[in-house]
């Protein structure tokens, strides 16, 4: 009876990729904002940096990603769902969230409560790597 075997000569390249976004952004309002979308589709190392540039508190983040899209009045939007039930930011400090998933889209949710003083600043880098 022959053996099937797979011989262990030739070889195979592959070749890494990655896309990375930063953005700083300034919210005028209470509320809550989803935005820095970048897709990620077949790049499955996903890294969330946020840094909160105003003094304030209580100010939340969200790593959001999504695998579908849903239809709105503008068109085609992601089906946002969030990693965790959120960070509070401190003021100045540098807030990491990293994971493997193999998603289509990644972005970030920012909900600034009533009561809160506006304008809100926050940078943000979003990587994407393979």
């Amino acid at each position: 009876m022959p053996l099937n075997r797979v011989p262990l000569t030739g070889n195979q390249i592959v070749a890494m990729a990655n896309v990375s976004r930063q953005e700083k952004t300034s919210f005028p309002a209470v509320g809550t904002y989803e935005y820095s979308e970048l897709n990620s589709l077949g790049l499955p190392s996903l890294m969330y940096w946020v840094r909160l540039d105003t003094a304030v508190a209580n100010i939340r983040f969200y790593p959001l990603f999504a695998v579908s899209n849903i239809t709105t009045a503008n068109g085609p939007a992601p089906n946002w769902a969030s990693f965790n039930n959120g960070v509070i930011l401190v003021p100045g400090n540098v807030t990491v969230f990293t994971i493997r998933a193999a998603v289509s889209v990644m972005g970030i949710r920012i909900v600034i409560d009533p009561g809160i003083p506006v304008p809100i600043s926050v940078t943000s880098i979003l990587t994407a790597g393979g």
